[in-house]
């Protein structure tokens, strides 16, 4: 309910604002100077948001990913997690660790804080770090698996 009285209090402070600026204007045409201020008020910031999507993706993909998979790749090997092998995704794999009772207690609690990670950035930046993580958490998995066995490859 608080966010609803928030989007309303937007609105109507911009409507002022838009109100005062066509009286501010010299213009006899005060409806044209009302409708580009709300124009600019409302469109500006989502161009805005817009832009900061594209300079994430730009950013993340030349400097961040590899940094995200090296962080969580290093977790694993900290945390001694089991292998990859077998898993499709990171949620699978994720959800494996957290409820399998052959799993070690701290090996648990690392996949449960890289669980919390990736759903708060689910609420906070779902187009942008929510995604991003997704992506790092699956590449390191990929980097993590065992090496395939040669059992029967070297037969005498």
């Amino acid at each position: 309910m608080n966010w609803l009285l928030g989007i309303l209090f937007s609105a109507v402070f911009d409507v002022a604002l838009a109100v005062g600026l066509a009286m501010w204007d010299g213009r006899p045409d005060k409806a044209f100077m009302f409708l580009m201020a709300l124009l600019i008020l409302w469109i500006v910031p989502l161009g805005l948001s817009f832009w900061g999507v594209i300079k994430f993706w730009i950013s993340f993909v030349l400097f961040g990913r590899r940094r995200i998979v090296r962080h969580y790749k290093a977790e694993m090997y900290r945390s001694k997690f089991p292998t990859t092998n077998g898993f499709a995704d990171w949620q699978s794999y994720i959800d494996y660790l957290i409820t399998d009772d052959g799993v070690a207690t701290l090996v648990k609690i690392k996949a449960a804080s890289f669980l919390s990670e990736i759903q708060t950035y689910k609420t906070l930046k779902p187009a942008t770090v929510f995604l991003g993580l997704q992506m790092a958490l699956d590449r390191a998995m990929e980097e993590y698996q065992a090496p395939p066995s040669t059992s029967g490859m070297f037969t005498s």
